[in-house]
């Protein structure tokens, strides 16, 4: 497989030198997959730097806000995104390469509750302001539980941490790299408990053919390591406000 990744990438230096693999990314709410100064950093970003290393293949990313993103690909502005294939911006003209990993909502509970299934949730939950959960946990809203509403990620655990609520639904991963940014174990909210999952792809327009036989190759041969990869993580580079009342 590495022999079939190095001939993609003298293929593609010969006959397309001067392309590069453009992803596009929001910074709204995507810490710890890619953040930062032009979105630097990140468990995505690591993996393209990867991708770079094993084809020859330049990659970098491109903020975009999400609204925008199929307007930026019409333009030429880009040719990638990660993404879910339903909300893949302009789906019939992307081709879907992976899963590259898969997005976890898991249900965290403050200390010495465990839950087991929805059923068992009493009490209150923090859950992001517009945000759609599965229809089991939005069953249980007013069912026995309460739902507090936080505008981002931030102010979510922020209320968590607080004691407001008994739980909280988050990305596991980011829920992981904020709590480590002030110090606090997310072991002792961890439950089996998930609320959603779903594959997460990278998205390539299908007329970059050559870019799409190298990231297939690439990502048949490669494992994301996402448990590794957020432990090695550099802190984002605008500070992380959390306000935990103690």
């Amino acid at each position: 497989m590495r022999i079939s990744l190095l001939i993609i990438g003298a293929l593609w230096s010969v006959s397309a030198w001067c392309q590069t693999l453009q992803i596009m990314g929001s910074d709204e709410g995507f810490i710890p997959f890619y953040y930062g100064h032009n979105l630097s950093e990140g468990i995505l970003v690591e993996v393209i730097h990867e991708f770079t290393r094993e084809t020859g293949i330049a990659g970098r990313f491109r903020p975009v806000p999400r609204k925008r993103q199929a307007w930026t690909l019409k333009q030429g502005r880009a040719n990638a995104v990660f993404a879910n294939p339903l909300w893949m911006p302009l789906p019939d003209q992307m081709h879907a390469v992976g899963p590259v990993l898969t997005w976890r909502d898991r249900v965290f509970a403050q200390p010495g509750r465990r839950p087991e299934r929805f059923e068992d949730l009493q009490g209150s939950v923090c859950l992001r302001k517009w945000f759609v959960y599965s229809d089991a946990l939005e069953q249980r809203i007013d069912a026995g539980l309460v739902r507090r509403d936080g505008y981002n990620a931030q102010q979510m655990l922020g209320m968590f941490l607080s004691k407001r609520c008994d739980y909280i639904v988050m990305n596991d991963v980011e829920f992981r790299f904020l709590a480590r940014q002030i110090n606090v174990d997310p072991s002792r909210f961890h439950t089996g408990l998930i609320d959603t999952e779903w594959p997460v792809y990278l998205g390539i327009l299908k007329t970059e053919t050559t870019l799409i036989d190298a990231a297939e190759a690439f990502f048949a041969a490669h494992n994301v390591d996402v448990e590794a990869l957020v432990e090695s993580l550099p802190p984002p580079d605008r500070p992380v406000s959390i306000r935990v009342d103690h």
